[in-house]
């Protein structure tokens, strides 16, 4: 029998902006280029050269 994810409830419910959240959103999409390079999407170049536009991004904000 496999387990299977589900949502059971939303707390705190609230958009997630650049502004507001810009930590969170960095995290969030470090961690899909992590993802796309353990998969082989991206080399390491690629994704060296995305997490700095990355950390360029958040420094701006």
């Amino acid at each position: 029998m496999t387990e299977q994810a589900r949502l059971l409830d939303i707390e705190n419910n609230r958009e997630i902006t650049k502004e507001t959240d810009s930590q969170f959103l960095f995290e969030y999409q470090r961690a899909i280029l992590l993802t796309l390079r353990d998969r082989g999407v991206l080399n390491e170049t690629q994704y060296q050269y995305a997490e700095e536009n990355l950390k360029k991004q958040l420094k701006q904000s």
